[in-house]
This record gives C-alpha cells, structure tokens and sequence, in this order.
C-alpha cells in the first residue's frame, strides 16, 4: 500500500489539474469537429462556391501584380494599360485554348488512351517472354485493373456527345464563374495597392511578428508560383518539340500533361515521362529508343540548369517533404489539396523560419 501511495502522490505531484482540463478539452474539441465533420465540410463547400470566382480572381491578380508593377516603375507605361492589354491577350490564349486545342485533344482522346492500352500489354507481353518463370500472379492482376480502368474511361466518351444538354448547363455555370473571375480580378489588379494596405494594417493590429510573417510568405509563395508558371511554359516547349520531332501522335496532349504535371513536383513529371513512353511502344523501335535517350537528356537538363536558373535557392523543397505535403493535401481536400499542397507548405515552413531566426 505504501509504494501505491507513493506512485499517487509522485502523479498528483507531475500532472497538475490544470493541464489535465486543457488536455481533456482539446481532446474533446478533436472529438467534436471529428463527430460532425458532415456539418462543417458541407459549409465549407457552400462557402467555396460562393468564394470561389474571389478566390481565383485574387490568385491571379497577386499572380501578374509584380509584372504590371515592374511595367509601371522601369518603363512609365501606366497600368491603365497595361491590365487590359494583358487581359485582352489572356482572353485571346483561352479562347484559342477552347477552340482549338480542346477539341484536338478531345477528338485524340479515344485514340491516346488505347495507345496506352497497347503500352501496357507490349510491356507485359516482353516482360513474360524475358522471364523464364513468368509473370507472378500480382502483377497480371495489376495490369488487368489498369488495362480494365482505361477501357471503362474510353467507354465514356462516346456518350458524352448524349449527354449535351446536361453538360451545356454546366458549361453556362463555369462561364459565369469565369466572368466573374476574369472581373474580380481586373478589380483588383487596379486596386491591388489598396488591398495590399489593408492586408498590412490588419496584420498591424496582430503585432509585427504578423508583419514579418505575411511579408516573408509573399516573398516566397510569389517567387515559386511565378516560376513555376514559368518553368511549366519551357517544358511544354521542350517536350512538345521532342515528342514531335520522334513522331508521336498525340504529342500536344503528352507534352501538356507532362508540363501541368509541374504542379505536383516529383509524381506530376513521373506520371508524364511514364504515359509519353506507353503512348509511344506503338512507334518503331528506333523512335522509341530516341524517346528514351531525349527523356533521359531533357530531365538531366531540366533538374540541374533549367529549373536552378528560374527556381530560387530558398524554395527548393526536399522530395521527402513534397511526398507528404501532396500525400496530407490529397487526404484533406483531394485534388485541389493536391494542387496546393506545396504552397501551403512553403508558406508553413517560412513561417517556422521566421520566427525561429527572429530574436
């Protein structure tokens, strides 16, 4: 009895009762928000739909903002404009995106996918015609899924030609979206020094660690994401002129995918380069054999000259850390998780520098 005694005491000694009632409310508040998850994830669905075209407008207002900035300050051309030149051309782009390329990729789409169908099986057929025990049962299985997969995608799109009237509908809603977009964004592009003051003088009220902190994410963020707009334009670039100059049908198609595969660094390029070559096993050899050599040249290129000129030092990010951001991303928001997983960590991890070299 006396060495329980003890042990109750050295307990009531550590563990205050303070602390154990904050643990027990955080408990209690993770059980809470767990417990009605459905309540808050359907408000904050309704609460994106609703900010969504202000959202966006104002990614791309801070996205253009430091070019019509510089435009305005080295060579005196008034934003006045400046915006809707730019607006004009960026109108120009999309609709010639929406007119042309999207129709061309639609119109290739039934054929890519059974190119991947026939890259799949080819490496499956030279992988069991090379072993001698064959292929293990895991594996045949997993190409069956994949080849099933593909299939059932093509099978749908036939019937989207059927199904026009439901789709003209939501073609009419993501309009209207993108009008308001395009409008909200306009605002704030001549506005963009007002909200810029508004942000600064809320964070004044936070104290100046919050200051430093907005102002050291905007650097960051602002950096990565324009050049990564710009790193995205070169390798569509790059590879649209590899994949056409080996004769690869669908080389618009690969070479956009490979390029927007730039938004989800590491798996984004993989899942590109790895479609490019299954796409094209229906080629001659020799094409194919180039393909790989200029593969393995364009990402040697692009990881060790390209991508160090136009990314700055400080927001170079460990796989290891992108692995997890993307990985937390998808399982807290799925795909637009995924897009602004890395975003969301740069912006994290400089805060946690911040604040940790700040005296």
């Amino acid at each position: 009895m006396k060495f329980i005694d003890q042990i109750s005491e050295k307990i009531n000694e550590d563990i205050h009762i303070q602390a154990l009632i904050k643990v027990i409310l955080v408990l209690l508040v993770i059980f809470l928000v767990r417990s009605i998850d459905v309540v808050w994830m359907g408000l904050f669905r309704k609460a994106w739909h609703i900010l969504r075209p202000f959202v966006l407008g104002f990614i791309i207002a801070y996205v253009i903002h430091p070019l019509i900035e510089m435009l305005e300050k080295k060579y005196k051309i008034s934003r006045k404009i400046t915006i809707p030149v730019f607006y004009l051309i960026l109108l120009v782009v999309l609709f010639w995106l929406a007119f042309t390329i999207v129709p061309l990729i639609y119109s290739r789409l039934s054929s890519f996918i059974t190119s991947m169908i026939s890259g799949v099986n080819s490496i499956y057929n030279s992988y069991v015609n090379l072993s001698e025990s064959g292929a293990p049962e895991w594996l045949r299985r997993l190409l069956q899924e994949i080849v099933a997969s593909l299939q059932s995608t093509r099978s749908i799109l036939p019937q989207l030609s059927t199904r026009f009237s439901s789709m003209l509908s939501d073609a009419v809603q993501v309009f209207t979206i993108f009008v308001i977009t395009i409008i909200v964004s306009i605002y704030m592009c001549f506005s963009w020094k007002n909200i810029e003051a508004a942000i600064y003088n809320f964070a004044k009220r936070l104290g100046s660690r919050a200051i430093r902190n907005i102002k050291a994410v905007d650097v960051e963020i602002g950096t990565y994401v324009r050049s990564l707009l710009v790193l995205i334009v070169i390798k569509f670039l790059e590879y649209a002129l590899m994949y056409y100059l080996v004769g690869h049908k669908d080389w618009l198609l690969v070479s956009l995918l490979t390029a927007l595969g730039l938004i989800v660094p590491y798996i984004g390029p993989m899942i590109g380069n790895t479609v490019g070559i299954l796409t094209a096993l229906t080629m001659p050899q020799r094409n194919v054999i180039i393909l790989l050599v200029c593969i393995v040249v364009l990402s040697q290129l692009d990881a060790y000259i390209i991508e160090p000129l136009v990314h700055s030092r400080n927001v170079k990010i460990s796989p290891l850390w992108a692995l997890f951001s993307i990985y937390a991303g998808g399982i807290l928001a799925g795909g637009l998780g995924v897009m602004v997983a890395i975003p969301a960590y740069l912006a994290v991890r400089t805060i946690i520098r911040t604040n940790t070299t700040q005296v």
